[in-house]
């Protein structure tokens, strides 16, 4: 069947729609906000695709409710490539997510220099093939200085990964940063217990909870608590009772001949302090209580991550955290340079990690995204970033009669970067698949294969199929919302103001990929701040300005 034929779909604001969506295609769905676009991509194709698919694998498909359609045909494997950041892991980097950095690795294992520790002579790698098809997990292998035989561990990729215990730097545990607990906001030193020592202790039953706990251990213990005493004056006993808790190794040192308690009632007591840690790390920095810690860059690892051994090998002159910090474009030149520069040996052992490294990078990079680096945590990309960086990774997937479906990829890609981001939906066309584009770009539309316009208006208004065809096509239409637009080519007329008097000056702005921006913006104005994607935009106006981040500027006036 050439065409997935929708009938009588009327979930959400749709109006009984009769539909056919070309097979292998580019297809662009468009029309004004709240039109059903949404609706009709999302919430009833995409939903009814992985529903029939997943009763097709004898999978309940009690998860996923059956959308209000009379029927749909020729259905295929569907992936949403949404604009949503699912991933919340600060380990979870460019690099990662990709598996560019796998690669990378893979690489600095075969071709690595070190030096030996004892004698500081260059230790070359083994291009002993029968040695590299060995796997190396599970034991530890060792390789010899040949000027002085001192016996070293032989690096792995694991070695050269911040999430295993080889290769993680161990003062920040591969986070590159290291959070401390501000407790002036955790606890008032001239306050006693009852006048609220522990501020995040709000009163009324909780309070009374944690107070009678508290007491509880210092009974079990023996150390007597005046419930009215100011916290500066408490014992090393009581302080390390009350932060630590029963079980830390603070508190044991204190009683190391007495078992800790096994229950609350008979005196089992978490300490404040090991309790807010404890929440921390279980929601991987987002709990509630974020707010009461402060972050700085590693001391040792200097935010890179690894240990400092593994940062200490070279490939081409150049360690892989040197890499890792460049932008992708730079990654690809250096690449490039290392395959000239290989010997016919070291080809063999990396020739295909450093094609599938270069193939991953370039289609990054047709994306409009290769500004980003492997370090940047996925947490601090935008919705459009994220879509398109997954984008160029299911390209290399080489899957077939697949529909895909984007929302808006070209939402926050600067004109410029389109033709890149089109080139990669047609790829994805080519090889046998349909991609269906939730998008209101012109220069996409004219690229597509067949465009179905949505509306005429949203909300109520909308629902229903106004247009459909080429863009030439859309125009001829009378009831094409866009087409109308596209007749009319309104052009727009500025009216300027005078020079405001007032406005926000942000001096030496220098996060993330900023450079020491100073800049002026108007109070009272509608301002716009524009410029190519990854340009420092968001960084600029809701990293700094909206949270005020006074580490990374020198004055906001």
């Amino acid at each position: 069947m050439s065409s997935i034929h929708i009938r009588g779909a009327y979930e959400n604001n749709l109006k009984n729609i009769f539909v056919s969506i070309p097979k292998n295609k580019l297809v662009v769905l468009t029309g004004p906000s709240g039109s059903g676009k949404s609706t009709l991509a999302m919430d009833t194709l995409q939903r009814e695709c992985q529903r029939q698919y997943m009763e097709s694998l004898g999978m309940p498909t009690d998860s996923v409710s059956k959308p209000k359609v009379e029927a749909m045909i020729g259905l295929s494997p569907s992936i949403s490539i949404g604009q949503q950041i699912t991933n919340r892991n600060p380990r979870s980097t460019v690099g990662t997510v990709t598996d560019m950095y796998t690669y990378l690795r893979l690489i600095y294992e075969r071709l690595g220099e070190c030096n030996c520790p004892h004698c500081q002579h260059i230790i070359l790698p083994s291009l002993n093939k029968e040695a590299m098809q060995e796997e190396t997990s599970g034991y530890t292998e060792y390789i010899h200085c040949p000027q002085c035989h001192t016996r070293i561990e032989k690096f792995t990729r694991s070695h050269f990964s911040f999430n295993t215990p080889e290769g993680a730097c161990p003062t920040c545990d591969g986070l590159g940063e290291v959070s401390e607990i501000k407790q002036d906001m955790v606890l008032d030193e001239n306050l006693s217990l009852n006048d609220g020592c522990i501020k995040v202790w709000v009163g009324g039953t909780y309070f009374d909870y944690q107070k009678h706990n508290v007491l509880t251990a210092a009974k079990y213990y023996q150390i007597p608590i005046d419930e009215n005493l100011p916290l500066k004056n408490y014992s090393a006993q009581q302080r390390d009772l009350l932060f630590y808790g029963v079980e830390s190794k603070q508190f044991k040192a204190h009683f190391p001949g007495i078992k800790p308690p096994k229950t609350v009632s008979k005196g089992k007591f978490e300490g404040v302090l090991t309790a807010i840690w404890r929440r921390y790390k279980e929601k991987g920095g987002n709990s509630s209580e974020a707010s009461l810690f402060s972050s700085q860059t590693c001391p040792d690892c200097h935010g890179h991550r690894l240990k400092e051994e593994s940062r200490n090998v070279l490939v081409h002159q150049t360690s892989i955290t040197e890499l890792t910090t460049i932008s992708l474009v730079d990654l690809f030149e250096w690449l490039q340079r290392l395959k000239a520069s290989l010997t016919a040996e070291q080809k063999l052992f990396i020739e295909t990690y450093l094609r599938d490294l270069l193939e991953k990078i370039s289609r990054v990079l047709k994306v409009g995204l290769g500004y980003l680096n492997l370090d940047r945590q996925t947490i601090t990309l935008s919705g459009g970033e994220a879509q398109r960086l997954r984008l160029a990774s299911v390209l290399g997937s080489g899957l077939t009669g697949v529909l895909y479906i984007l929302d808006e990829p070209t939402a926050g890609l600067h004109p410029k970067d389109t033709k890149g981001l089109v080139a990669i939906m047609k790829q994805l066309r080519d090889l046998g698949n349909t991609v269906l584009v939730i998008e209101h770009d012109v220069d996409v539309m004219r690229e597509a294969d067949h465009i179905i316009d949505m509306g005429p208006e949203a909300g109520s208004g909308g629902g229903k199929i106004v247009g459909e065809g080429t863009v030439e096509e859309l125009q001829s239409q009378a009831d094409s919302v866009t087409g109308e637009f596209l007749r009319e080519n309104k052009k727009m007329i500025f009216e300027r103001r005078k020079r405001p008097e007032q406005v926000i000056h942000i001096q030496n702005a220098f996060k993330h990929n900023l450079k020491n921006i100073s800049i002026d913006i108007p109070l009272n104005r509608l301002v716009s701040v524009s410029g190519v994607s990854g340009s420092g935009k968001s960084t600029l106006i809701f990293d700094i300005l909206a949270n005020q981040d006074l580490t990374a500027i020198t004055s906001l006036v």
